[in-house]
C-alpha cells in the first residue's frame, strides 16, 4: 500500500510539472514574444526558484531559449512541432478555396472553429479585404458561450458540455442557453453583436458531416457597423451556402481529429 501511494504522489507531481510548464510556455504569445524573469514569476505566481527551474528543464529540451539578460522566449524545438502541427491541422485546399470566394463575396474575415473541451478555436483563417476588419489568433482558445461560432459549435456538443458550461460561468442560465441552442439549430445558422468582443458582429453556420455530425462552424465576422439588417440577411445566405459547400466536399484529413 505504501508503495502504490508512493507511486500516485509521484504522478500526481508530474502531472503538477507538466501543467506548470505549459503554464509558463502560455504566457509567450504574437504580443509578448519574449517574456522577463520577473514575468514570469508575477504571472505564474510561482517562487522564483520553481520558474527557474521549469525553464533550465524547458531550455534543456529545446523548448525555452534563455537570451543571456533574464529573459526569455520560445526554443527552436518548437519549430518542428509547428511543421507538423500545421501539416496535421490544415483544412483542404478546396475547402480553403471556398472560405476565399466567401471573403470575396462579403468582405469580411472568415474562420473555420472547432470545439475543443469549453473552448472554441480557430484552425484556418482567410482574413477580410477590408482595412478595418476583426481577425482573431489562429490555435487560440476563445470562450465556448459567446460569439455566433460559438452558438453553432453547441449545437453539436453533448448535453453534459453544455451543463458544465453553465457550471463554470455565472452569467449564463442552463434553460435560457438551451433554448437558444434549440433555435439556432432549427435555423441552421447564429447572428451575434458584440457578444465575444464590443462592436464585432459575425454570421456562423454548421459545417456537418455525412453522418449528420457538426464538427466545425464556419463563420464571417467584422465590425458590427457594418452588418446592418440588409448586409446581414445576404451574409446568412453567403455563409451557410459556404458552409453546406464544404461540408459536402469535406475538411480535409484534419477531420480524423474532430
Amino acid at each position: 500500500m505504501a508503495d502504490t501511494d508512493t507511486a500516485s504522489t509521484r504522478a500526481d507531481s508530474g502531472v503538477r510539472s507538466i501543467a506548470r510548464a505549459v503554464e509558463v510556455l502560455e504566457l509567450f504569445d504574437a504580443e509578448h514574444p519574449t517574456r522577463t524573469l520577473r514575468e514570469l514569476v508575477a504571472m505564474t505566481e510561482l517562487p522564483k526558484t520553481t520558474v527557474v527551474r521549469l525553464l533550465s528543464t524547458l531550455e534543456s529540451l529545446g523548448l525555452i531559449a534563455d537570451r543571456h539578460d533574464s529573459t526569455y522566449g520560445l526554443g527552436a524545438g518548437f519549430l518542428r512541432w509547428v511543421a507538423l502541427s500545421q501539416t496535421m491541422w490544415e483544412v483542404s485546399a478546396e475547402a480553403r478555396q471556398i472560405m476565399t470566394r466567401l471573403v470575396d463575396e462579403c468582405g469580411e474575415t472568415v474562420n473555420v472553429y472547432i470545439r475543443q473541451d469549453l473552448n472554441r478555436v480557430s484552425i484556418a483563417q482567410v482574413e477580410g479585404t477590408t482595412t478595418v476588419r476583426s481577425v482573431v489568433e489562429v490555435g487560440v482558445p476563445y470562450a465556448l458561450a459567446t460569439g455566433a461560432a460559438a452558438k453553432i459549435l453547441l449545437t453539436g456538443a453533448p448535453d453534459q458540455v453544455v451543463r458544465t458550461l453553465v457550471n463554470a460561468r455565472t452569467d449564463l442560465q442552463l434553460e435560457q442557453l438551451t433554448r437558444e441552442i434549440a433555435g439556432i439549430g432549427e435555423a441552421g445558422y447564429a447572428v451575434t453583436h458584440g457578444e465575444r468582443e464590443l462592436g464585432a458582429s459575425a454570421v456562423a453556420a454548421p459545417i456537418i458531416t455525412s453522418d449528420g455530425r457538426v464538427i466545425a462552424a464556419l463563420s464571417a465576422s467584422g465590425p458590427t457597423s457594418r452588418f446592418t439588417a440588409d448586409r446581414v440577411g445576404r451574409y446568412v445566405d453567403a455563409v451557410t451556402a459556404a458552409a453546406a459547400e464544404i461540408s459536402a466536399a469535406g475538411l480535409g484529413t484534419v477531420e480524423v481529429f474532430l
